[in-house]
């Protein structure tokens, strides 16, 4: 099969370098963080095609490739910044935190730090906890209808979004006894507005696509 993937590029005019970030994160950083998930979805997804698999969009479920991105982001945002690094606690909160503030740069519920979220969806965005704190959202979108499949766009980023949300910006949904369904808690229209006001990226061609079918991550 021949090597149709391609690596999409960050549009030069999408950063904001005037944007203040948290704990000395530089956008420069982000830009490093992205560039590196780029590199590693261009890679994974040539060896994948050139072996006739599907690419990693189509194998995993949605929920899992965002989950796979948000993990890179936090991992590739460690690795970049100087004053950033990501929580050693297994399922620690936030997900990044500031280096040397916590022993072995690890703790299970930290006041300070920034969560980070990946998701395809433009608002609505969705956590475990009504929790007040810094949170830093990459938007991407994501080609999974293209036919062929060989003509799909590649996964790029749209939007990076970071702001400091109360709990009052969330919305918590329980669950009643015997169900099995996960807690979730979503960002309500004022935490959206706090994000929206100052993008960290920003691709300027990008179009919000109408939503289809259930939501998902």
């Amino acid at each position: 099969m021949p090597d149709f993937i391609d690596r999409p590029n960050l549009h030069p005019r999408g950063f904001n370098h005037d944007v203040m970030l948290p704990y000395g994160l530089r956008v420069a950083e982000v830009r490093a963080a992205m560039e590196d998930i780029y590199d590693f979805l261009h890679n994974v997804n040539r060896f994948l095609t050139q072996k006739g698999w599907d690419r990693l969009e189509e194998t995993l479920l949605a929920a899992t490739f965002s989950g796979v991105i948000s993990e890179m982001v936090v991992q590739s945002t460690s690795k970049q910044s100087a004053s950033l690094i990501r929580n050693q606690y297994h399922n620690g909160r936030p997900d990044l935190l500031p280096r040397g503030m916590y022993p072995g740069d690890a703790a299970l519920h930290a006041a300070e730090g920034i969560e980070v979220k990946a998701s395809r969806h433009e608002s609505g965005w969705q956590g475990h906890n009504v929790e007040s704190g810094w949170i830093m959202i990459f938007q991407y979108q994501v080609d999974l209808e293209t036919m062929p499949d060989e003509r799909r766009e590649p996964t790029r980023f749209v939007r990076v979004l970071c702001a400091q949300l109360a709990e009052e910006d969330w919305s918590f949904s329980g669950r009643r006894p015997g169900s099995r369904r996960t807690i979730t808690a979503s960002i309500l229209r004022s935490g959206t507005q706090k994000l929206l006001t100052k993008p960290v990226y920003l691709d300027p061609t990008y179009e919000p696509r109408p939503r289809r079918g259930r939501r998902s991550p």
